[in-house]
């Protein structure tokens, strides 16, 4: 979750002050774009719409997006003369404590953008709408399929996907050539076999692994049983992918910490030490940042895969909670910001990438091949539409996820073996899963 949250806010912080030249995060400031009240136009009915006001949260798009925003928003009061909105951009630090908390109140806004997690957790309180009951077929069926489903909570779904960012795989080409290898893996099973070769030869790990819980979904080894009531990993496709991790980690051929780490990653990737990162297309961006030299010697491509064809995506939604007052125009205006061409527009500005699928297909992801950034956002394209954020549709989703992932530390600082460590983790999954029932 820490990497997924760093991706995201890395694209609209970075990415966006790059060309807008400012990197402070907002404060909790309010921006307040209204539509007259008068009657409508010629086209609507002699009798003028009831006014309607929405409140409009986002995560720290402030100032950078500023501009942006607030052409979408006149664009929405062009076409709804009776709306107001009053948009406010909170901090990252901010957000979720005044979300839950105006959520549990009769103060909620109607609109806010979160993370997929946030939402799940909220969606497990009861506090957001769900889009399967409310919003229409038409508003539903512009999304692929695997971004719909990432706030996905039993039979409900809690949020429009707004943007992603998928993952494409940078490498350094000098040490693939040092290495004896022509181009990087294509899957995680060819990344491990040629892990321990790759470290003798240059002394740099082939690649940081995802998180164990990233791993398991790679791999295609089931999470929670169907009805979400049990641990489901224990199984013995589990044991044999952490034997064959901690014998490689073991081995020296991976890292045996900070997996799934962006900051460490890219430390590493700086000073030779790793030849890969498997993340978001931002890392081309940051490397050239942070070290000229590296970058020079970059290239990239489609992400590592497991046996089952998926891929990570940091994904930020948009949600309306249960206690607006205006639900239907909320759900709408939700809508309405994340269409194809409101995300189209956005891709066109920050290097984010659409969850809809006629955006996704736009021909502007292919128009700059010359750029290793342009060719950066040419495979996260390609990358998008078969990825998401790998949810699994729980409350505490994020809770279960962490006792997934302490597999790793016991594998390799307690030296634990496979199988007893997946059996205490899943004994504490499944403590976590009895309090949802």
């Amino acid at each position: 979750m820490k990497k997924v949250l760093a991706l995201v806010m890395a694209v609209v912080l970075i990415f966006g002050a790059a060309g807008c030249g400012s990197t402070k995060t907002a404060d909790s400031s309010v921006s307040s774009t209204t539509t007259s009240t008068a009657a409508g136009s010629a086209s609507e009915s002699s009798k003028p719409a009831e006014p309607v006001k929405l409140t409009f949260w986002t995560l720290a798009l402030q100032p950078t997006f500023t501009d942006f925003i607030n052409g979408l928003l006149d664009k929405y009061k062009a076409e709804n003369t009776n709306v107001t909105i009053v948009w406010q951009d909170l901090p990252y630090d901010a957000i979720q404590q005044k979300v839950l908390t105006s959520t549990a109140a009769d103060n909620s806004p109607d609109v806010v953008n979160i993370w997929s997690q946030l939402a799940l957790t909220l969606a497990g309180k009861g506090a957001l709408l769900d889009l399967e009951k409310v919003a229409t077929p038409e508003q539903k069926d512009i999304y692929a399929e695997s971004m719909y489903e990432s706030a996905r909570l039993g039979e409900g779904v809690y949020a429009f996907p707004w943007y992603s960012t998928p993952n494409i795989t940078s490498y350094n080409t000098e040490l693939f050539k040092k290495a004896g290898f022509e181009k990087p893996p294509q899957t995680y099973d060819e990344e491990l076999d040629m892990a321990k070769a790759f470290k003798e030869k240059t002394g740099a790990f082939i690649d940081t692994p995802s998180s164990m819980y990233h791993m398991f979904c790679y791999y295609n080894i089931p999470l929670v049983s169907a009805d979400k009531k049990k641990a489901a990993f224990n199984t013995p496709e589990a044991v044999a992918l952490v034997t064959k991790l901690q014998k490689a980690g073991l081995e020296g051929a991976i890292p045996t910490s900070k997996w799934d780490d962006w900051d460490n990653m890219r430390q590493l990737f700086a000073n030779n030490k790793v030849a890969m990162i498997v993340a978001g297309p931002q890392t081309v961006t940051r490397i050239k940042t942070e070290s000229p030299t590296a970058y020079q010697k970059m290239a990239v491509s489609t992400p590592v895969l497991g046996p089952s064809g998926k891929s990570g995506a940091a994904i930020m939604n948009l949600v309306v909670p249960a206690k607006s007052k205006n639900p239907t125009e909320a759900v709408k205006f939700a809508n309405f910001i994340s269409n194809d061409e409101n995300q189209l527009a956005f891709c066109k500005i920050v290097s984010i990438f659409p969850t809809t699928k006629k955006a996704a297909a736009d021909p502007f992801f292919k128009s700059d091949m010359n750029s290793l950034e342009g060719q950066a956002n040419y495979y996260a394209s390609l990358s998008s539409l078969a990825s998401s954020d790998l949810t699994m549709g729980l409350p505490n989703d994020d809770e279960v996820k962490k006792e997934i992932d302490n597999i790793t530390d016991a594998i390799f600082a307690r030296k634990t073996d496979p199988q007893t460590a997946i059996a205490n983790a899943e004994k504490k999954v499944n403590e976590l899963l009895s309090k949802n029932q």
